[in-house]
């Protein structure tokens, strides 16, 4: 009779912790897909303002291109060549963006530690590279002027 009692209290226990599995389980999926869509909506408002900074870019340098034309033309060919150079890092980090933007919406649905570690890395040398460009178009303007 005792070792009916056994059995069927291990029977009980082995259930409790099956159950108690399942549930964890399910949290970490739950866990993994808020991840995700918190992932999604940072890359997105990233993205946005990554966005808006190239074409305020844009704008600038097509406000320098108007003034250089009004400029000498000694100078002018100076300040073509940076400009255009400035215009080439814009260009670069555009279509980086672009790049990393196709190749994170392709591996969207499987990111992993090392996809956030990347991405995060992406946004930095981004910001960075953004940051020069500007700190670029100021020394641009301050020479010009």
């Amino acid at each position: 009779m005792l070792k009916k009692a056994n059995i069927l209290f291990l029977v009980a226990i082995v259930i409790l912790f099956s159950i108690r599995s399942i549930r964890c389980g399910s949290v970490t999926k739950n866990d993994t897909e808020t991840s995700r869509d918190s992932q999604k909506v940072s890359w997105q408002v990233f993205y946005n303002n990554a966005q808006i900074a190239i074409k305020e870019r844009e704008f600038q340098i097509e406000e320098l291109r108007k003034e250089i034309l009004t400029d000498r033309k000694k100078e002018e060919q100076k300040r073509i060549t940076t400009l255009d150079s400035l215009e080439q890092k814009k260009n670069s980090l555009k279509t980086r963006l672009a790049h990393f933007n196709t190749k994170l919406k392709a591996t969207l649905g499987s990111i992993n530690e090392s996809d956030k570690v990347l991405k995060t890395t992406f946004e930095n040398a981004f910001v960075k590279d953004m940051n020069e460009l500007l700190a670029g178009l100021r020394d641009f303007w301050k020479t010009s002027k």
